[in-house]
C-alpha cells in the first residue's frame, strides 16, 4: 500500500486492459535490444500495482511494474530517483540487502512503467517468521535508520524535523475528521497524544515507509532484497516500527532486541508510545487512502477497522499501547452504511 495522503484525489488508470503481453510490449519499448520471448503469463495485482515477469532471448527476467492510481504513480518515481542513492550505499556495505534497480521505463496512460531485473527472493508473512528470522527483520529496519538522511535529500523526498513531522500527522488527523468517518473518541485520542509535545522530541532518521510482507524478500531465512520504497523519508523511527507491533510476542520481542543492538540504542518509553500511536493511525491512513483513491471497498474496511478500534480503547484504553488521556463520554460509533 502506498502511505501518501493528501487532500488531492488519485486518478485511476483503467482505460487500457492490461495483459502479460501489454505488459512485455512496454517492457520492449522501456529496454534498448530487449526481446522478449515470453512471460510468466499471470498477473500480480495489489491495490497499487499490476506486475508481471517477461523472459528474454538471454533467458533473462524482469519485472514489469505497472502504477494503477497516481498515488502509486508517484511512489515509483520516487523509489526511482531514490535507487542510485541506494545503490551508492549498498556498494559501501551500508545496506545488508539488495534493492530494486529501474534498467528502464515506458510511457503508459497518465503515469511512467519501471522495468527491473527481477527481485531475488520471494516474500514471506511476517507472522510465519522464525525468531531468527524476526532478528533478520530488526537488523535489516535498523540498517534503513542508520542510513546518512542526505541520501533522502538529494533524491528531493520528504525530509521533516520532528516539530514538521507532528504537524504532518496534525494534518493527516484534520483531513480525515472531515470525512465523518473517524469515530470521536480516536478522534480525541489522537489529537490528545499529538498536542502533548513531549512525547514528539526524538531524532528524525530514514525511514522505508512502507514496512510490510510484500516488500522483504527472503532466500534462506535471509532477507535478500527490500521493496517499496517509494514511501521513504526522514521522519520518525516509530513509523517502520509501528510494523512489527502485530507480531506474537514471540517474533517481537527478538525483532526489537535486534533493532536496539543493530542501532546501539534503546528504545525508551516515548519511542514506545509513538510506536503504538503509528500502529492506530495507519488505519486512519488506509481510510484516508481509500478516500483518496475513490476506492469504497477501502473505505467500508478502514471505517469497520476504525470502529473495532474505538469499541476496544472505550472498553480498556491501553489496550493497544498508549495510555495519553482520552473522553470516555466520546461517541465510538461511525455510520458505515453510507458507504454501502
Amino acid at each position: 500500500m502506498c502511505n501518501s495522503h493528501n487532500a488531492r484525489k488519485s486518478r485511476s488508470f483503467n482505460s487500457v486492459k492490461i495483459t502479460p503481453l501489454y505488459l512485455a510490449a512496454l517492457a520492449v519499448d522501456a529496454i534498448d535490444d530487449l526481446e522478449a520471448v515470453g512471460t510468466r503469463g499471470h498477473l500480480d495485482r495489489t491495490t497499487d500495482f499490476i506486475s508481471t515477469i517477461v523472459i528474454d532471448a538471454r533467458g533473462k527476467h524482469w519485472l514489469v511494474k505497472y502504477p494503477t492510481n497516481s498515488f502509486a504513480a508517484a511512489a515509483l518515481e520516487a523509489e526511482a530517483a531514490l535507487a542510485p542513492e541506494l545503490l551508492s550505499e549498498l556498494r559501501s556495505s551500508h545496506l545488508p540487502f539488495d534493492i530494486m534497480r529501474p534498467a528502464g521505463w515506458a510511457d503508459a496512460e497518465d503515469g511512467r512503467v519501471f522495468v527491473y531485473p527481477e527481485p531475488f527472493g520471494t516474500p514471506k508473512v511476517f507472522d510465519d517468521m522464525t525468531p531468527e528470522e524476526a532478528r533478520a527483520l530488526g537488523r535489516a529496519i535498523a540498517s534503513i535508520h542508520t542510513l546518512s538522511p542526505s541520501i533522502i535529500d538529494n533524491a528531493g523526498l520528504p525530509v521533516y524535523t520532528s516539530e514538521q513531522y507532528r504537524q504532518r500527522l496534525m494534518a493527516e488527523l484534520s483531513d480525515a475528521d472531515h470525512t465523518d468517518l473517524l469515530p470521536a473518541l480516536l478522534r480525541r485520542r489522537w489529537d490528545d497524544a499529538l498536542h502533548d509535545t513531549d512525547l514528539w522530541k526524538f531524532v528524525p532518521t530514514v525511514v522505508h515507509g512502507d514496512v510490510s510482507d510484500e516488500n522483504f524478500l527472503w532466500s534462506n531465512n535471509t532477507i535478500t532484497t527490500v521493496l517499496g520504497w517509494g514511501e521513504a523519508q526522514v521522519a520518525d523511527p516509530a513509523l517502520d516500527l509501528a510494523s512489527l507491533l502485530p507480531l506474537p510476542d514471540e517474533l517481537l520481542e527478538p525483532a526489537v532486541h535486534a533493532y536496539e543492538n543493530t542501532r546501539g540504542v534503546s528504545l525508551d518509553e516515548a519511542t514506545r508510545l509513538r510506536t503504538a500511536f503509528m500502529s492506530e493511525f495507519s488505519i486512519l491512513r488506509w481510510l484516508m487512502y481509500g478516500v483518496n483513491t475513490q476506492n469504497r471497498d477501502i473505505q467500508v474496511e478502514a471505517a469497520r477497522m476504525l470502529e473495532e478500534l474505538a469499541e476496544e480503547v472505550a472498553i480498556n484504553p491501553d489496550s493497544s499501547g498508549p495510555t495519553w488521556d482520552i473522553d470516555m463520554d466520546d461517541e465510538t460509533a461511525v455510520d458505515t452504511e453510507k458507504l454501502l
